[in-house]
């Protein structure tokens, strides 16, 4: 089965943690951790979930191994265990919420995770009872397809479900062999180490797709090669969300793309999906689990050029400044401009080594040049980071009026911009 809640806490950078604590936990250090109340059999559970940012301690020196946990603490475990969005979640109506967890209880609300004591009370002072415990982990990590029959003869009633799939994972066997503890308050210790044991049994169990290859179609599709053939129960939209993609934009920025419209290949193997947003328009880079696939979907970009008169020393500047049309005047000799040079800069951060462009006159008001509208009116060449227009005898004698030259410049990922300079010969 797919684990959406699961893979959301993946999502939220914690994947290399599990991976390493749960496959192997007698590894994990925990030198620099200074709760004075933490004995063996909870330390890797609380330093673990601890250094994930999952839990915190009740002060600088104890965690509160034996106390018991609160409700409205339990929701605050929960929503960093889960990697839920707190901050945009709809207010769930309960009016007994304090800022520190009410993020945390409206998240798990709109997620059907938890309820209140009453339509609008949830009661976060209240200790969490087992039976509470084995409903929100049973829903958050959606094992209810475990359920198993139990001999607890307090495995009945609204929790008896859950206690059932809590059960039937092997995460708990209850606190005897006939008693669940099912109205027994849960202390913070106890959750810790079964909230890790629930991580290190989804880690265990639950099939991850692990990108071998990626393709970036265009800037709305994606395909990806999984290392082997996805489970027969694992639909493409599965396989799509169980894998690890992020894009940072070059300004460093980080989105996690919504993932739609999966297909899988007649082998199994191949997912091919849509991302949203669209990588149109953006530059960086794209991450699927480990692979790193450069993103060029913005256009060439052009800066700073110049026209050199014959007979002169300095050239004509314009400037498209990021544009894509730039307005250049020259004044001719006798109303006739002639060009000894051109240069412009056309800058992309992927481009390879470029072919000539070649520059068409879009319009002109000189009715002599205007059987050329249309047609090549010259050739650009890369040389040594700008764009040099090729000599031709062709400029040494161009009337005054209005020119109107048009230039596409397509960089590696097939870009196009086209500039338009707009030349004026006085």
């Amino acid at each position: 089965m797919a684990n959406h809640s699961f893979k959301k806490f993946l999502a939220a950078g914690t994947s290399a943690a599990i991976v390493v604590s749960a496959v192997a936990p007698a590894a994990m250090a925990h030198e620099n951790h200074v709760f004075s109340d933490v004995s063996g059999n909870y330390e890797e559970a609380v330093y673990t979930l601890h250094d994930w940012g999952i839990v915190n301690g009740k002060s600088d020196t104890t965690f509160g191994t034996n106390m018991n946990l609160t409700r409205g603490d339990a929701a605050v475990i929960m929503a960093n265990a889960l990697g839920l969005d707190t901050e945009e979640a709809p207010d769930a109506g309960f009016t007994d919420l304090i800022p520190r967890i009410e993020g945390s209880v409206n998240a798990l609300a709109e997620a059907g995770i938890i309820s209140g004591v009453s339509k609008d009370k949830f009661a976060p002072n209240l200790p969490l009872t087992r039976g509470a415990m084995a409903k929100i982990l049973v829903l958050g990590f959606e094992l209810e397809d475990y359920a198993t029959e139990t001999t607890f003869k307090d495995a009945v009633g609204a929790f008896g479900p859950y206690i059932e799939a809590l059960y039937g994972t092997e995460i708990t066997y209850g606190k005897t062999k006939d008693s669940f503890g099912t109205n027994l308050n849960i202390t913070r210790g106890d959750f810790a180490n079964l909230l890790y044991r629930t991580f290190t049994f989804m880690d265990e169990n639950m099939y991850m797709p692990y990108a071998e290859s990626a393709e970036i179609v265009d800037a709305n599709t994606l395909k990806v090669t999984i290392e082997e053939a996805a489970p027969e129960e694992y639909t493409a939209q599965d396989i799509a969300e169980g894998l690890m993609i992020g894009f940072e934009a070059k300004d460093g920025s980080m989105t996690i793309p919504g993932l739609l419209n999966a297909e899988l290949s007649a082998d199994r193997k191949t997912v091919t999906f849509d991302i949203s947003p669209s990588l149109e328009g953006k530059e960086g880079t794209l991450w699927i689990d480990d692979l790193e696939l450069a993103v060029d979907f913005a256009a060439p970009v052009a800066g700073k050029g110049s026209i050199t008169l014959a007979g002169t020393t300095t050239p004509v500047a314009f400037d498209f400044a990021g544009k894509t049309t730039a307005n250049v005047e020259l004044t001719g000799t006798n109303g006739v401009a002639n060009l000894d040079g051109m240069k412009m800069s056309v800058v992309d951060k992927y481009s390879t080594a470029p072919a000539n462009v070649i520059v068409t006159l879009d319009s002109t008001t000189v009715e002599a040049a205007k059987a050329g509208e249309g047609k090549t009116w010259g050739t650009l060449q890369y040389n040594k980071g700008s764009w040099e227009l090729v000599n031709d005898a062709v400029y040494d004698n161009i009337p005054a009026g209005s020119y109107v030259l048009k230039a596409p410049f397509t960089d590696a990922a097939k870009n196009t911009t086209t500039l338009t300079l707009n030349v004026t010969v006085k």
